[in-house]
């Protein structure tokens, strides 16, 4: 009983290892408005080798995506985590980008080591530039919406007030 007792331990830590949870709400996705924060998003495998193809010189908002865009997989993705480059300065996306490659920053942040780690083979950096006029406002106002639409599993102290309260309950 005990080999047998072990056996199913070590199933059942291979696997929480891996485990996240995802709410996905039906309604707050339909309810964003892509006229309203229209984005042209591009996306780069994760790591310092395609830094180049980020924006220098745009600010916008940003997502890390676990995907694998094999020919013989079905398009998917889980959106793990989403922010801004650029509140309330003039950072770009690209100098935003390289915070994640630097590893004094990333150990600060468990969620974004954790998440960089586990699935840094399959982890993409999705990112939308914003138009020069766009405000700070105007880009904290689409992060929280696309934030409280998917409540990613790495974003912990981005939510909303309201949100955070409702996320605390299942906590």
């Amino acid at each position: 009983m005990e080999a047998l007792a072990q056996e199913n331990d070590a199933a059942i830590s291979a696997i929480k290892a891996y485990e996240i949870r995802f709410v996905l709400n039906t309604e707050k996705i339909l309810s964003l408005d892509a006229s309203q924060h229209p984005l042209e998003w591009r996306s780069i495998k994760f790591g310092t080798n395609e830094r180049d193809r980020v924006p220098d010189d745009k600010r916008g908002v940003y997502a890390f995506v676990i995907s694998d865009p094999q020919a013989f997989l079905p398009p998917h993705g889980y959106i793990m985590y989403i922010g801004i480059a650029g509140k309330n300065s003039n950072r770009s996306l690209r100098e935003r980008y390289g915070d994640y490659l630097t590893n004094s920053k990333v150990k600060l942040r468990p969620h974004i080591r954790n998440m960089i780690v586990q699935w840094h083979p399959i982890l993409r950096f999705h990112f939308a530039p914003v138009a020069e006029d766009y405000s700070t406002d105007q880009l904290t106002a689409l992060e929280d919406r696309l934030i409280t639409a998917f409540l990613p599993p790495c974003c912990k102290n981005d939510f909303a007030a309201d949100t955070r309260r409702q996320v605390a309950a299942f906590s």
